[in-house]
């Protein structure tokens, strides 16, 4: 899991990456201390999930989720203190998933985080924890994909648009539905933003990416995941 911690306090924000490594032992935490270098990380590193440090409650802070809410639906956990009622309702507002008491202890830490995690990234419609056909598996519950047997590493936004396709597999899924689906529903941009990272998963489990047979393109609406063609019985 990649987590960006915002923060002015070095000290937190090594506490924070301590706790995490508890229950994520593959954690990654990228931390940032101004707003405009946050917003690069969100766009630059894809994480799984961003936490807010209100210490002190400066209106950039403030300003920061509205800014990544403008083109990111990453889950968003602000950390202040427990009795900021005006604040928390503020962030809250503003677009944030979730406030914690910074001095909230470890483990209701972690079940926090984690029920953020479960709602934000859910396992699939029927909760099926795994999706099995031919050479590709993906591992919803650990976020994993293996083609013939070795794991792809694919970043959040690569795996979300996956997981889309591989939902409505044998469906045409509109750039517009997967620009709402993995970016948030208030997303907009050109559709070439899409094809942009399309290319990039493509280029990770199609086995010539100039010849898809996995991702197919229905010109002019969208993308469909095909997996018979590529993985005969």
């Amino acid at each position: 899991m990649k987590v960006l911690f915002v923060s002015d306090s070095e000290e937190l924000s090594g506490t924070i990456s301590l706790i995490l490594k508890v229950r994520w032992r593959e954690l990654s935490l990228v931390s940032a201390t101004e707003a405009s270098e946050a917003l690069e990380l969100v766009g630059r590193e894809q994480p799984d999930i961003v936490m807010l440090h209100l210490d002190p409650p400066g209106a950039d802070r403030f300003d920061l989720i509205s800014q990544i809410r403008m083109f990111s639906n990453v889950p968003l956990i602000v950390l202040g203190e427990n009795g900021d009622v005006v604040d928390k309702i503020r962030a809250l507002e503003m677009g944030a998933d979730d406030w914690i008491a910074s001095d909230c202890i470890p483990m209701e830490f972690i079940a926090k985080v984690n029920a953020i995690l479960r709602r934000c990234y859910p396992q699939s419609d029927n909760h099926i924890s795994s999706f099995c056909n031919g050479r590709l598996r993906i591992n919803y519950a650990a976020h994993e994909v293996c083609l013939l047997g070795k794991e792809v590493k694919l970043t959040p936004i690569e795996y979300k648009l996956l997981y889309q396709l591989v939902r409505n597999e044998g469906s045409v899924v509109s750039r517009t539905n997967l620009l709402h689906s993995v970016w948030g529903a208030d997303y907009e941009a050109d559709p070439e933003f899409v094809k942009k990272y399309i290319h990039r998963l493509r280029s990770k489990i199609e086995e010539d990416p100039t010849n898809p047979k996995i991702i197919v393109n229905q010109r002019g609406i969208g993308y469909m995941y095909l997996s018979s063609r590529y993985f005969p019985n």
